[in-house]
């Protein structure tokens, strides 16, 4: 006679099941009875059920269900994935990964100062969700220089393959695997993110043409299945406007797939609105509004960490000194044509820009810009555009630009050029003459004596090499003319260089920097050549030319200022003595000093590396080369400015900066154990224990992708105290004789709050809970000696009195299984409820009141349901039943 609510064993599946009903008919004894591991209700013959197992007390029984409880803690609350193969990751991003698994919900934004690894974090996250089975299709889209690190760092540091999908590469792979869908065939992919954004026009195409190229690029690749989606500099999606093609591309993107991360260093540069529709992308309805962007709605989406709260495993700092040195160029008597030339050219551009603002021709006035920056470069690089822009002005090849405001500011130096060269003129004659002029002191400063940077940056590189001949020192230049000329100089002087612009394909960048690390002396590279580079094995920047950006001056030293960098920074820059620019940038910087000092912050790049990204200089100088006489106005109305630039920023920071503690110890969980070899092994006893053979035993792989391992992880467990103990010797354990046994503690069906807790309690009744996780570790040992000695029946209340130290020693466990998950419900309900709110206000101002009582009607029966949601999983009802019972000899 067995009792309802019993476990027992069915003696023709081996399954342990529960009763339900007991069924009396005829003289026929059945009963219903509920299978855990399949999740089945059927109904059983009495004389198929069995008490007790005839199986648990096997050593394989013994192993399963100990690894099998060892492999649940960690689903609900561990890391799984085997960290440390190829890499260690550090405490911010072991931080970022349990944040990242925190949530069903994985919906982030990676917003981790410059350098600090956002890409090691987003390849943990990746590893650890493919690992539970959770995601397949995995797709990153990024700027076209960042694609390679990407495939360079999954490959290195994660061994995940990733493909390439270049849209050059779409005919051939469609014709190689006849799909039309070219991502259909590929689970893991990387794809330069202006190769797939939407376009809306384009000269001299058709509708029909536009409509394929979208087809073939977003929609193809918005319906590809994804479980994953990584969009890197995120901030570039999220546009001026909602109009703009990229923001269009990343809200499509955010919608075809349930995880999404973004990465950006920096996801507010102070304007709200382009910051409302990053987070949007993570989640429309927390954020109806601009007033939705306060902290308390923010905080849980963001994952950040600032270099200065950043330490190494020891809880060390993490970065090394950066020193930097400006070198003023003084032009001597045998640069006097170069000082000549900077002069005329000066001339030209503030008589362009000004004619460039009279008449509305934004993209002279881009070009004017671009000039006065190439005659601080190189004399070889303004005298080859003067050469370029007067052969295009002669034969009459010019047209209006299609560059916006907003594309001259994102585009490098190097690519608006090409498009800027070509721009129609105001007065064809006088700026043909003006050109022709310049160019004849171009020609003749080019042959009269080297460039005066050039003579400083040998003298420079003779003493840098001097101190160590195998240094590595990069020099980055806005223009491929300057590159050009340093290399030809550089090489008629027995250094080896390496070039890197952004016109080379990835192979031929990945080749170049193979070289620079393996062979050549230095590396001349652009800004847009050096994007996403990871170059911490050299310590020496040389800025040839400045950018009037300085975030874009930030970005080239952060090639070298990253994690891993061994030595301190060296950092060169270099202005020419009496020019515009050298004056203004000095005026500027000292003002910045004070104001930074005034506000707190340490050094320019600490502001420079996250929140004031739009600080550019371009208006300033340029205003200042073509007004002079109100130099010093522009000057103390940037100051004025950057001010208040500075005070967004300090607000800012505020919103974004997580409240959070490190732990250093988190670190020693990390690759505890093989997943994957205890998932195997769980899997292998299980079956043995079953009596059930395994075909091709050497090549079995199992994974959480398994539907089989799965039931049988998910499946109900409880031991009844029928069940006894199983008698257990562990040969050369030291240990005192009692009993140990699993638990498993939950807060009810609503939730998936669970843990498995060990215990030990020795024969006198007391814990002891070093040696409850001690023998834990021992029997999932694939190789450990286990003796099984039969099963000891409980006498009297002895079990009883086991129960109740049980409940006493896990009573704190479950206080902190409430407290974490109370907190989870309560931060989500809050997070909606106010986003609700809001909602409701924006209601209450509809000027037609048909349609405001309809919309509020519905709001307000949102908020019903969402407080009945919320009053459901509130309920806490807290089981706590044993798993498993031995008696340890």
């Amino acid at each position: 006679m067995y009792e309802i609510g019993q476990w027992v064993f069915d003696s023709l599946s081996g399954n342990k099941v529960r009763i339900l009903e007991k069924e009396d008919l005829w003289g026929y004894v059945s009963y219903k009875v509920y299978d855990p591991v399949f999740k089945k209700i059927y109904q059983l013959d009495e004389k198929h059920i069995l008490a007790t197992s005839e199986t648990v007390d096997s050593e394989a029984y013994v192993r399963y269900i100990s690894l099998l409880s060892k492999i649940r803690n960690k689903l609900s609350g561990g890391i799984l994935s085997q960290l440390g193969e190829s890499i260690l990751p550090l405490p911010h991003q072991i931080y970022a990964l349990n944040k990242a698994l925190s949530n069903n919900n994985v919906r982030y934004l990676l917003a981790d100062e410059v350098g600090l690894g956002k890409t090691i974090e987003a390849g943990l996250i990746i590893k650890e969700l493919k690992t539970r089975g959770l995601i397949k299709r995995i797709l990153v889209v990024c700027p076209k220089g960042l694609v390679t690190q990407w495939h360079i760092e999954m490959k290195e540091k994660f061994n995940e393959t990733f493909n390439i999908i270049l849209p050059e590469d779409y005919d051939t792979i469609r014709r190689l695997n006849n799909n039309m869908n070219v991502y259909e065939d590929f689970n893991q992919v990387i794809s330069p993110m202006d190769s797939i954004k939407p376009l809306e026009k384009r000269a001299g195409w058709s509708k029909e043409k536009i409509d394929k190229y979208n087809n073939d690029r977003i929609y193809s690749i918005v319906n590809g299945g994804w479980d994953l989606i990584i969009i890197d500099e995120a901030h570039r999606v999220a546009g001026s406007s909602s109009e703009v093609a990229r923001y269009k591309m990343g809200k499509l993107l955010a919608k075809s797939s349930p995880y999404l991360l973004l990465l950006t260093a920096t996801p507010h540069s102070g304007k709200t609105e382009p910051f409302l529709r990053l987070v949007r992308l993570l989640d429309e309805e927390a954020f109806p509004d601009y007033r939705a962007i306060v902290k308390e709605q923010v905080a849980p989406y963001i994952i950040r960490t600032e270099k200065r709260d950043a330490v190494d495993h020891e809880g060390n700092k993490l970065f090394k000194n950066r020193i930097t040195r400006v070198i003023e160029i003084k032009w001597e008597e045998r640069h006097s044509l170069q000082k000549k030339l900077y002069e005329m050219v000066t001339n030209y551009v503030s008589y362009g820009y000004n004619k460039a603002l009279k008449t509305k021709k934004p993209y002279i006035g881009f070009l004017m810009v671009l000039m006065q920056r190439l005659v601080s470069s190189s004399t070889s690089a303004i005298r080859d555009s003067i050469e370029r822009r007067i052969e295009i002005l002669e034969n009459q090849a010019s047209h209006i630009p299609d560059l916006s405001i907003e594309d001259f500011a994102e585009v490098e130096a190097e690519v608006s050029l090409e498009e800027l060269l070509t721009s129609v003129t105001f007065d064809f004659k006088k700026e043909l003459d003006e050109l022709k002029n310049i160019l004849v002191v171009a020609k003749q400063a080019e042959y009269q004596y080297l460039d005066a940077k050039a003579e400083h940056l040998l003298d420079l590189l003779d003493k840098l090499f001097n101190e160590d001949k195998n240094r590595k020192v990069i020099i980055f230049t806005e223009f491929v003319t300057t590159q050009s000329f340093l290399r030809d100089f550089l090489n008629s002087r027995n250094y080896s260089t390496s070039i890197l612009n952004g016109s080379m394909s990835i192979e031929e960048r990945n080749f170049v920097l193979k070289e620079f690390k393996t062979k050549t002396d230095i590396l001349i590279s652009t800004d847009a050549g050096g994007e996403g580079l990871n170059l911490q094995f050299s310590n020496v920047v040389i800025n040839y030319d400045l950018p009037w950006n300085p975030m874009k001056i930030e970005q080239r030293i952060g090639r070298v200022d990253r994690i891993g960098q061994k030595n301190d920074v060296l950092v060169f820059n270099y202005v020419l003595e009496g020019t515009v620019e050298k004056r203004v940038r000095e005026v500027l910087e000292s003002k910045l000093s004070v104001i930074f000092e005034q506000m707190g912050i340490d050094k320019m790049q600490d502001v420079l590396d996250n929140e004031l990204a739009e600080i550019d200089f371009t208006d300033v100088f340029i205003k200042s080369i073509t007004d002079p006489k109100f130099e010093d106005y522009y000057i103390d109305k940037m100051e004025s400015d950057i001010k208040e630039q500075v005070n967004q920023a300090k607000k800012i920071r505020e919103l974004i900066t997580e409240d959070k503690a490190i732990d250093l110890e988190v670190l020693s969980t990390v690759g505890e154990f093989n997943t994957n070899q205890l998932l195997q092994q769980m899997y292998i006893n299980y079956k043995s224990y079953r009596n059930e053979a395994i075909e091709n035993i050497e090549q079995l792989f199992v994974d959480f992708g398994n539907e089989e391992v799965n039931q049988i992880i998910s499946q109900e467990l409880k031991w009844e105290k029928t069940e006894g103990a199983v008698i257990i010797n562990l040969p050369d354990l030291p240990n005192e004789k009692g009993y140990w046994s699993l638990w498993e503690l939950s807060l009810g069906n609503a939730t998936d709050e669970k843990i498995v807790l060990p215990l030990f309690i020795n024969l006198a009744g007391r814990n002891r809970p070093a040696s409850a996780k001690r023998i834990w570790d021992e029997l999932c040992k694939p190789n450990r000696k286990i003796d099984i000695l039969g099963v000891k029946h409980f006498v009297e209340d002895e079990y009883e009195k086991i129960y109740s130290s049980a409940k006493e020693i896990a009573y704190d466990n479950f206080l902190e299984l409430k407290k974490r998950y109370e907190e989870k419900i309560e931060q989500k309900y809050r997070k909606y409820n106010y986003a609700l709110d809001l909602r409701i206000e924006a209601a209450e101002r509809i000027g037609i009141e048909n349609i405001k009582r309809s919309r509020l009607k519905k709001l307000n029966q949102e908020r019903v349901e969402m407080q009945k949601k919320f009053n459901m999983k509130k309920q806490i009802c807290p089981e706590f039943k044993p798993i498993f019972f031995a008696l340890m000899e």
